[in-house]
């Protein structure tokens, strides 16, 4: 993830074609409206890159560790090609396919 001339890595833990959660470590995270670029590696090591965005929510502390997300930040995915939205969904898609119960 690139945002103002720096990086950060994290992990994506909810992915759909409107947007992203990236849990990352705290402190590092871009400011709530910074415009980001996603570089998202799919399951089976598909780069998908450029993915330019928005810092839609910004998740700086987890308040119950058991029922809450890690800290993080949101993105608003914007300009998405139809090449970059059909994969994401496939993506999805598999993901759900093979854990079922995740669907409701």
């Amino acid at each position: 993830m690139q945002y103002t001339d720096r990086s950060v890595y994290g992990f994506v833990v909810n992915l759909n074609v409107l947007g992203a959660y990236v849990a990352a470590e705290a402190g590092k995270f871009p400011a709530l409206g910074e415009s980001v670029v996603c570089h998202l590696t799919t399951p089976d090591n598909d780069t998908l890159m450029p993915i330019s965005g928005t810092v839609a929510w910004v998740n700086a502390h987890q308040p119950h560790p058991v029922h809450s997300l890690p800290p993080g930040f949101g993105i608003k995915f914007e300009d998405l090609s139809d090449a970059h939205r059909r994969r994401i969904q496939d993506v999805v898609d598999e993901y759900l396919r093979r854990h079922p119960q995740q669907a409701r």
